[in-house]
């Protein structure tokens, strides 16, 4: 019998052989191949386990389209990025070597053609100061600083308009895709200006099992403040992404982290806007570039969200987004007023790069809008009513044990009242009292409009809201509606106080004058 089997290798050994030298050279190569240093050698086969050789802050499955953000920042010169320290004039439109090919016919076909037409955007156009207003008082470091009109026309300077006819809780669920999508976008402007091929889409997995538990951020307001100072003058990607990499893999719910989150947004991210001219393409220019700085925290913080909801920082980040699309309500206002300007315009001064910027804009979003049904400024205020609502209701679903409930309720009626004031409806004007009605002082968490509460409570305690023809007394809605309106005046005021000092500093002429 032994010699049969003897005979039958020894007649199929040139079988046997060949088969023992391909095991053995796959073999070889998978472990090589995931030993090597290439971004895709982490999942040929297998579990994921086995590839492992990173130790990781999470137990998830991490996706990550090409570079992360902080590889798509512009260049920073000693540490700041924006306000005229981002890159140079000369950096724009270095797109040597940029396989443009790829892409053509495809979804980003007109993200090139964009970015290629903005190549020259500077030589072209003139970018010159003039009809400035020498009284304005804002410092000459804010007029002549850089502002990234190439981006405000290749970027997206409304964001939120794409799906504003969608429920918020859509908006919710396709957040980590449309991050992804926005990283790649990136990836593609950073290719095209370096003129070079960027790192290739890479995937990180990590361990499978239960997550570790997070400690909390010890972080009290002098520390964040301190912080927030420093970076201020760093781009806004730049500090978002530190922000996320270092502070986010802390406790969501206890500590310091979701006061962070509030703090890095109203603080450094959300900027005011000067009108220094009486020209209005220099303010609708700042208004945009200071929209299209959301993007990015819009971007992220929709996908935090998607994880964190129902908890204290989940709450916070309602509370930015919510403001973003108050911001980007604003914003189309500025849109529609410019739109009209445009053509009123002469030849001369549409030669000028803001003027450029604009029209630019405007002929983007144009069939957006048409899509969105959205023809005026009252359709937007609508559409962007309908979705804070939306955003404020989510909030209030979800925030854990009542946190800044008491805001939150504000907030909604707040909504209620600024609407109403603007159509001349009454009985949203009604629905913002009864919001405001359930408010009670005590809660958890900060209540940041108590004065502006005690305010109106005063006002409902001393008038009468309805007059012998059922409409909201004037003498009433005035009182309500100046304790709404300058319910923020202490803290703009002390906002534009820090910017000017750490962001616009005003020179000795200024100074002396």
């Amino acid at each position: 019998m032994f010699g049969n089997f003897a005979k039958y290798l020894n007649e199929h050994r040139l079988f046997f052989a060949a088969y023992l030298s391909v095991v053995i050279h796959i073999t070889l190569a998978i472990w090589s191949f995931n030993g090597s240093k290439s971004p895709y050698g982490l999942t040929i086969c297998g579990p994921s386990w086995i590839y492992d050789n990173e130790e990781t802050r999470d137990t998830d499955l991490v996706f990550e389209m090409g570079n992360s953000l902080s590889e798509n920042k512009k260049t920073d010169k000693d540490g700041e990025g924006e306000n005229g320290e981002e890159e140079g004039e000369g950096d724009k439109g270095k797109n040597e070597g940029f396989a443009k090919g790829k892409y053509e016919g495809g979804k980003w076909d007109k993200l090139v053609k964009d970015l290629e037409s903005t190549s020259e955007l500077r030589k072209n156009f003139k970018n010159d100061l003039d009809s400035i207003v020498p009284s304005s008082g804002i410092s000459d470091s804010y007029i002549k600083r850089e502002r990234d009109y190439e981006d405000i026309i290749v970027k997206e300077v409304f964001p939120t308009l794409h799906s504003i006819r969608d429920p918020f809780k859509v908006d919710l669920e396709e957040a980590e895709d449309n991050l992804a999508v926005h990283k790649e976008r990136n990836r593609i402007i950073e290719e095209f200006r370096k003129g070079e091929e960027s790192p290739p889409i890479t995937m990180r997995l990590s361990l499978e099992g239960e997550k570790k538990p997070r400690s909390p951020l010890q972080m009290p307001k002098e520390e964040r403040s301190q912080y927030l100072d420093k970076t201020l003058k760093q781009s806004k990607e730049k500090q978002l992404d530190q922000f996320v990499s270092r502070y986010m893999g802390y406790d969501v719910n206890k500590g310091d982290l979701s006061m962070f989150v509030r703090d890095l947004y109203y603080e450094n991210l959300q900027r005011l806007a000067y009108t220094f001219s009486g020209d209005p393409s220099y303010f609708a220019v700042d208004y945009f570039q200071e929209n299209l700085n959301k993007e990015d925290f819009l971007k992220q913080m929709m996908a935090l969200l998607s994880e964190h909801l129902g908890t204290k920082t989940g709450t916070e980040i309602l509370f930015t987004i919510e403001n973003i699309y108050e911001i980007q309500g604003r914003a189309l206002n500025v849109y529609f007023q410019n739109e009209s300007l445009y053509q009123t315009y002469p030849e001369e001064k549409k030669q000028e790069l803001r003027v450029e910027t604009i029209r630019r804009v405007v002929e983007k979003y144009k069939p957006v809008l048409r899509e969105k049904k959205i023809r005026s400024y009252s359709d937007a205020e609508l559409a962007y009513t309908t979705k804070r609502l939306q955003i404020i209701d989510s909030l209030i679903k979800n925030t854990p044990a009542g946190y800044r409930l008491q805001d939150a309720l504000f907030e909604k009626g707040r909504i209620f009242w600024e609407s109403g004031i603007l159509r001349g409806e009454d009985e949203l004007l009604y629905k913002a009292i009864a919001e405001w009605k359930k408010i009670s002082l005590k809660g958890d968490g900060d209540f940041l409009a108590e004065k502006t509460v005690e305010n109106i409570r005063l006002t409902l305690q001393q008038e009468e809201i309805r007059d012998v023809f059922g409409k909201f007394p004037s003498n009433a809605k005035e009182r309500i509606d100046m304790a709404v309106r300058y319910r923020l005046a202490d803290v703009l005021e002390k906002k534009k106080m820090r910017e000017e000092k750490l962001l616009w500093p005003k020179t000795k002429r200024q100074v002396q004058n």
